[in-house]
């Protein structure tokens, strides 16, 4: 078509010809200059959105982190209050009360057991100036470091956080750092506390976070924080390794809570986004360079210069027929062209057609252009599913949600959204593909039901648990209805499930909301609800409202813990099982309610008690007895029945199995022992509490026990043992009978040959004349 073209052109004659061409180069200047301009202001409006991208990532990271030390310190606050810590630093001396000083160890102990990344957990005495902790028990509380004897002498507050460095504490990046918390306990008399909770925290704790959000492949994240300290992965450095950086003096120095920025460091630019923490103070600092970011939009600017040149290169083409010059530029061009699309298709056929040879490889492109195209369609569900999961998990700004739902075409026409998450009870033991046609039956159920009442959307998120965004109401609706008909579609899903595929589920509904921008709000809550299946048991519907309950209401149940482990002691299996129904009770039908972190950190109290007291009777090989984490086992548990039952069929029976074979083993060397100290000092005064003392037990312990292990008493024991001594040398010396009495601790020589003569059935004499070596060898002789 384009060569007919210019042939009806070229019958116009020489001077409109003429006209004609240098209309058509004068128009590629203004298309050229659009082009431009169209790439600068994407590319400029690209970069802002990148920028604001990549701030919300460092948002993330300090949320997150901020999350992790909250969390932290709930878990710290909660032990604070626990009464143990005030009975036993209102004692003079800390020794006073060895039971008490146990019970403070367990705690200790648990709170190691539920603070991930932990270095240390200390109970610092104010009055003795002595620190207790897990791995060190009492000791100096010049253990602590002093840059921490000195914040707890100087802070006023109720708790605080201080971080150092572990090691080089003249480079303040790189290296190790630690970060402790510490928190005052209860005073008993106005502003001078008992003592104080100290935990330490490695810094890697942190950089875990890092790891999981993206910053390129160069990028860095680097924590500044009051204190003066830095806080980097240093196996990343694009900036100085210390606080000389002008960026870092920038940050340190910057009025500003926020800020993104662009500055050259080296040969490339690098772009800075900070953020400073509500909570501690910490600033957070993103550098990732400018080149990782720009490098998706670079096609803009490709594409602007093809389409210009396309223009340019059709009118050279056209100006051929006024120059032959021209024809030669050309070859040149297509030329380019040919070396340029190696990876598009060869023509179908040979030709000298230049025209013809530029169609083709439009239509190439166009071709491929439809194939990125299906490519993106084919990816809209993935895509779909990867915008749910960041949407009840990440924060994200309204305007970005509202677009990405019209954009994966999900319909949200209602003023409020309310948030309910399903798990699926009891499927372990199932294959992988009946776990899969389960999820995949429940959701299209879901689907179902929901689409009945209002609209909304249902998924499965990354841990299995199936979401349902239930969006509904109108601006004249109450929240209490909203609930009720939330609570109503869960019932519903509950029961139909449970009918159609034989297996029970769990939900949680989160409270309603108004705007999709809190459905992340509404999807945490209906998380903690379902937690409560841990107090009231699978297959029932929980609502964040109800099941709240309140915070002063809850007490560890420490009679039933020292009941249990005195059961571990003695080996009492049936005493610790009626002992673990009854602190589970007491757990869950606290007044006012329980509290699931309540009732998991008891659970996981009780455990670091049980393997300490395993510890204890079994330094060697108690830790071995266990092959697996019981707190990463524990954790997996949603319910106190699964719980209990995992206690008293698993881990209680190999504990006290272990205790008990290990003292069987203990008795069995112990008697060894004694045996040996008869054998040998036969001929001596050998009474029971002598012997007692020597087993370390007390004398009637001892008396049953040599009973059991010999079936025998320790007195015909005695004289057995000295029978069958009498007996040997009455055959194979010549002593007179008085003299062997004597030798075994006879009084008098009566004595011996009354217990000889009931042991032996007759008297020495009679026995020396019949089994007498001397008498065979002599009898043997006469015959």
């Amino acid at each position: 078509m384009l060569t007919l073209w210019i042939q009806r052109i070229w019958t116009f004659g020489p001077v409109r010809l003429k006209v004609i061409m240098t209309a058509c180069l004068l128009a590629v200047v203004p298309i050229a200059i659009l082009g431009t301009v169209t790439y600068m202001l994407a590319s400029h409006s690209l970069f802002q959105e990148i920028g604001q991208a990549n701030q919300e990532t460092v948002k993330q990271v300090q949320e997150r982190i901020d999350d992790k030390l909250i969390n932290l310190d709930k878990v710290v606050l909660q032990h604070a209050f626990n009464p143990v810590f005030k009975e036993f630093l209102s004692q003079e001396n800390p020794y006073g009360d060895p039971q008490l000083f146990s019970s403070v160890m367990a705690i200790l102990n648990s709170m190691e057991g539920l603070i991930n990344d932990s270095d240390g957990v200390y109970l610092y005495m104010t009055r003795q100036n002595l620190i207790v902790s897990p791995s060190q028990g009492l000791a100096e509380a010049s253990r602590l470091h002093p840059s921490v004897l000195e914040a707890i002498r100087s802070h006023k507050e109720a708790f605080f956080w201080i971080d150092r460095k572990r090691s080089q504490p003249t480079v303040t990046r790189g290296g190790s750092h630690v970060v402790t918390l510490v928190r005052k306990l209860p005073a008993s008399v106005v502003d001078k506390p008992l003592g104080f909770l100290v935990i330490e925290l490695n810094d890697r704790a942190f950089f875990d976070v890092f790891t999981h959000m993206q910053f390129g492949r160069s990028g860095e994240m680097i924590i500044v924080t009051p204190s003066g300290n830095i806080l980097s992965d240093w196996n990343k450095q694009l900036l100085q390794p210390d606080s000389d950086d002008p960026v870092i003096r920038r940050i340190a120095a910057a009025s500003r809570d926020e800020e993104m920025f662009t500055l050259p460091i080296g040969r490339q630019d690098i772009l800075f986004n900070y953020l400073k923490s509500d909570y501690n103070g910490w600033r957070y600092l993103s550098a990732v360079p400018l080149k990782e970011l720009t490098s998706s939009i670079q096609w803009i600017k490709n594409a602007t210069l093809a389409v210009s040149s396309l223009l340019v290169l059709i009118c050279v083409i056209a100006a051929v027929t006024l120059s032959g010059s021209f024809l030669r530029v050309l070859q040149g061009i297509l030329d380019m062209v040919r070396k340029r699309g190696g990876t598009l298709s060869p023509p179908p056929h040979a030709t000298k057609n230049e025209f013809s040879l530029l169609r083709h490889y439009m239509e190439s492109l166009h071709s491929a252009n439809r194939h990125l195209e299906l490519q993106m369609t084919e990816s809209l569900p993935l895509l779909r599913a990867s915008f749910l999961q960041r949407l009840v998990t990440e924060p994200m700004q309204p305007d970005e949600i509202d677009e990405k739902l019209r954009y994966y075409g999900i319909d949200m026409p209602a003023p409020y959204c309310t948030v309910m998450c399903l798990e699926l009870d009891h499927l372990r033991g199932h294959t992988e593909r009946d776990l899969h046609l389960f999820s995949y039956a429940a959701v299209n159920i879901a689907k179902e039901l929901l689409s009945r009442c209002a609209h909304g959307f249902v998924f499965q998120t990354q841990t299995d648990d199936i979401t349902v965004v239930l969006n509904h109401g109108s601006d004249e609706a109450s929240t209490h209805e909203l609930q009720t008909a939330a609570f109503s579609l869960a019932e519903e899903l509950r029961s139909v499930i449970q009918s159609v595929l034989k297996i029970t589920v769990t939900a949680g509904i989160g409270r309603c909301y108004q705007g999709s921008s809190q459905i992340k709000l509404s999807h945490k809550e209906a998380q903690e609800a379902l937690q409560y299946q841990m107090i009231h048991g699978s297959g029932n519907v929980f609502y964040i409202g109800a099941v709240s309950p309140q915070a002063a209401s809850y007490e560890y149940p420490i009679e039933q813990e020292q009941l249990i482990l005195t059961g571990v002691k003695l080996g009492q299996l049936e005493q610790v099982c009626d002992q673990l129904d009854e602190f589970a009770a007491r757990l869950t039908n606290a007044s006012g309610g329980a509290n699931y972190d309540h009732v998991q950190q008891a659970f996981v109290q009780l455990i670091a008690a049980s393997l300490k007291t395993l510890y204890e009777l079994d330094p060697e090989e108690g830790p071995k007895v266990l092959h697996y984490n019981a707190y990463h086992r524990l954790g997996r548990m949603k319910t106190s029945e699964a719980i209990v039952k995992w206690l008293k069929e698993e881990l209680y029976p190999a504990l006290l199995q272990h205790i008990t074979q290990r003292r069987s083993l203990r008795q069995r060397h112990t008697m060894e022992k004694v045996l040996n100290y008869i054998h040998e000092h036969y001929q001596e005064d050998l009474t029971q509490p002598l012997l007692a003392e020597l087993a370390s037990m007390p004398t009637s312990q001892f008396s049953h026990l040599f009973k059991v292990e010999t079936s025998m008493t320790l007195t015909d024991y005695i004289i057995a043992f000295r029978m069958e001594k009498a007996k040997e040398w009455l055959r194979e010396s010549d002593c007179k009978v008085a003299e062997i009495a004597d030798r075994l601790r006879y009084n008098n020589p009566q004595n011996f040959i009354r217990s000889f003569k009931r042991l032996c059935g007759m008297t020495p004499g009679e026995y020396r004349s019949k089994y007498s070596s001397k008498q065979q060898a002599a009898a043997t002789a006469e015959g």
